[in-house]
């Protein structure tokens, strides 16, 4: 585990934050909730010092499966393709908020921990399975009506505008 190593929350993660489905240790489930896909190993480990180890328990939290290394970052080549990953990751928080409010939280979180177009992408096309699910078949349709732009210009590497 490098310094500059940082992790996301997997599903079983979440589940456990949500429900407390896996019996995690109350400190273990503190530094779980503190891991947000943003900031390093050195970050969490300065920040939560009064925790113990810090290093120590994301191992264990990543071998236990509540957490992965996030990919790595390729928004140089997201920008050279012309893609502007920070404004599509924005445009889909925004539909799923405005559709599914505090359900989304989850999700959103999950965009948010993306580094790359394809991780992005990803993310979109496991959303597609699992919004009837959430909303109904008929909101779903409405809700991918508004995500499918996005995801033609991530499958056609093209440009993405929100606007148009």
């Amino acid at each position: 585990m490098a310094p500059t190593d940082v992790y996301i929350k997997t599903d079983k993660g979440l589940a456990e934050i949500l429900g407390r489905t896996h019996g995690l240790a109350v400190r273990l489930r503190r530094i779980l909730i503190m891991v947000d896909g943003r900031a390093s190993v050195a970050e969490m480990v300065a920040r939560l010092a009064r925790l113990g180890d810090i290093a120590g328990a994301l191992q264990e939290l990543a071998a236990r499966g509540f957490i992965v290394l996030r990919e790595p970052s390729r928004a140089v080549a997201d920008t050279a393709a012309g893609f502007d990953l920070d404004q599509a990751k924005g445009f889909a928080r925004y539909v799923l908020l405005g559709a599914l409010g505090p359900v989304a939280a989850r999700r959103v979180e999950r965009i948010d921990a993306v580094a790359s177009a394809a991780a992005l992408q990803a993310e979109l096309e496991a959303l597609r399975g699992l919004l009837p699910q959430l909303v109904g078949r008929r909101e779903a349709e409405r809700v991918w009506r508004q995500l499918e732009p996005l995801l033609l210009s991530l499958t056609e590497g093209r440009p993405f505008d929100a606007g148009g």
